[in-house]
């Protein structure tokens, strides 16, 4: 994804925290922010996939990203839909602040793992933000991640 290279982001973005940490991902690949069901759980999948529910059609995975990132979870009921041409996720949410132009530079915010994935980090407002790079995500969870 050409917006999420080296260099400094001026693209919109929807802003969500997961437990204490704020994430953005580009507000074109936001679909919606559900409430979900109760989930059905994957055998033998990481902590992180608490488990899968049907939406519209669809059988979404749920990713916590406070577990996802080392973290604990937040036990939140709803998340963002993040929708690609491949597949959609479900990211669980604590809080939406909303969509947000968001400025600062875009390098990885580590040298491996899910980190790689995580960029910035940016403001918003007064807020520490890391932007997803949902495409690199995806990788990185269908690899068992």
């Amino acid at each position: 994804m050409a917006a999420l290279e080296s260099e400094t982001t001026r693209q919109s973005y929807l802003v969500f925290a997961c437990g204490s940490s704020w994430y953005a991902v580009p507000a074109e690949a936001a679909a919606e922010v559900v409430t979900f069901p109760e989930l059905t759980r994957v055998p033998g999948s990481p902590p992180h996939l608490l488990g899968v529910f049907a939406h519209r059609g669809e059988v979404i995975p749920v990713v916590d990203m406070s577990l996802l990132v080392g973290g604990v979870s937040a036990g939140s009921r709803r998340a963002v839909l993040v929708r690609l041409s491949r597949g959609t996720l479900a990211l669980t949410a604590s809080n939406v602040a909303g969509v947000s132009a968001l400025m600062g530079p875009l390098e990885p915010l580590g040298p491996s793992g899910v980190h790689v994935h995580l960029r910035g980090p940016v403001k918003s407002g007064s807020r520490d933000v890391a932007v997803i790079d949902p495409e690199g995500l995806f990788d990185h969870l269908s690899q068992g991640g």
